[in-house]
């Protein structure tokens, strides 16, 4: 398996003209992460075009950059679509959810009081039980000297039970879904690649079980997010189909693909960083939040959001026209120097941590930090202790993705 060097730059022998970042391929290379390092140092704003991603895009690698779009929601808006490989003005591989992620003030900060009150911290303090009685069941089913699947066998499993709990989703109807969200997230792997229709299928029947779920709670409400949801009236009027299952689809995959992109990242890292492993099973208490935190930054979920602009501006010298796409990528800032000592080194003591994993300071900051920080930490705590040398024992295989950074399959062999 391959080592990383602790607190080390990454090469990559791209040229600097040869690094495209709108080709999925490129995510699959081992040195994306020193190309990116070199693109912040010599081109931190650049355009890049394929085929898989439209008309191409403006792409920022600069933590400041970054934050400084991501505030400016009037310029740099949601509403067009938050993926640079979809074109706003063609006919998109989806369709807007409706709701959240592809809304602009005031809509989204009126739709975000909507369901913001299930994510707070007192809220997610009460759900702890839950989570570690999860976490605790699914390690327990697992044996001394098992080689399992990470990502089936834990990191996909967890979050997607939490945010099933949360919304209120049949135990029996799980498995289903959760095959329908695995698919739904693959629209770019080989497989489906000149395929669009079948993972935007599994959107459409994940939407179509949450509209379905929130007629069945307006007649017999529960205490769950859905029939919440079910009830709310907008003029009088309750919420569409669509704005239904927008926010069904949207909770469901944002609630568990990234918190199983994160989980997945932090073992591979407790793996290469065997002192870090070592670190935080002697104190998971003391290290909770900064462990988490660590992870979260480590694995950057997401690896990108999409704006496009809705005026003709000059930024940092670069003229950018009206209606072309712009991407925040914030894996290059998540290890920009500037911002983090030794970026390159996973360390759970890091104590000042301004990753922009859950946002770059806009009106989309991640309404799920606080449980999945809590995901992490538990699962982590319960593995450990169960299996303190647990680690990762082949390389793992990415996802082909421009937007997730997740993986699709990771050996681990479970040792104490």
């Amino acid at each position: 398996m391959k080592l990383v060097l602790q607190g080390s730059e990454p090469q990559t022998n791209l040229s600097l003209d040869d690094i495209n970042i709108a080709d999925p391929d490129f995510w699959l290379r081992d040195d994306f992460y020193g190309a990116l390092a070199m693109l912040r140092r010599e081109r931190p704003i650049s355009w890049h075009e394929h085929p898989e991603s439209g008309k191409g895009f403006w792409a920022l690698v600069d933590h400041e950059d970054i934050a400084e779009v991501d505030r400016d929601w009037e310029t740099f808006c949601s509403k067009y679509g938050v993926r640079v490989y979809n074109d706003a003005d063609a006919n998109k591989t989806r369709p807007g959810t409706g709701a959240l992620i592809e809304l602009d003030p005031p809509n989204h900060t009126t739709n975000r009081k909507r369901v913001s009150k299930a994510f707070t911290p007192r809220q997610v303090g009460s759900m702890e039980g839950s989570v570690r009685e999860h976490a605790r069941r699914l390690v327990s089913q697992l044996s001394e000297g098992q080689e399992i699947d990470f990502i089936d066998d834990l990191a996909a499993v967890l979050p997607f039970e939490i945010i099933c709990d949360l919304v209120g989703v049949d135990p029996a109807d799980r498995p289903h879904l959760l095959k329908l969200s695995s698919i739904g997230r693959s629209e770019q792997e080989p497989e489906y690649v000149g395929k669009p229709e079948i993972p935007q299928q599994a959107v459409n029947e994940l939407r179509e079980y949450g509209v379905n779920l929130a007629a069945k709670r307006l007649l017999a409400p529960k205490e769950d997010l859905i029939s919440e949801l079910a009830q709310v009236r907008v003029d009088g009027k309750p919420l569409d189909k669509e704005e239904l299952g927008g926010y069904f689809g949207l909770m469901i995959s944002a609630g568990s693909g990234t918190t199983r992109t994160a989980i997945a990242h932090g073992m591979l890292a407790f793996t290469q960083f065997p002192d870090q492993r070592r670190l935080f099973i002697s104190d998971p208490t003391g290290l909770e939040r900064t462990m988490a935190e660590e992870v979260i930054r480590w694995a950057t979920p997401l690896k990108h959001q999409g704006r496009v602009l809705t005026r003709d501006i000059e930024f940092k010298g670069v003229q950018m026209k009206k209606g072309q796409k712009i991407g925040m990528w914030f894996v290059a800032a998540n290890r920009d120097p500037r911002l983090f000592a030794d970026p390159f080194n996973f360390d759970i003591t890091r104590e000042i941590n301004l990753h922009q994993s859950f946002g770059a300071g806009g009106p989309h900051f991640c309404m799920g930090a606080h449980i999945a920080r809590r995901e992490i930490w538990v699962l982590f705590q319960e593995l450990f202790a169960r299996f303190p040398n647990a680690e990762v024992i082949a390389d793992p295989i990415r996802e082909r993705s421009l937007q997730s950074n997740g993986f699709r399959q990771m050996k681990v062999r479970l040792s104490r």
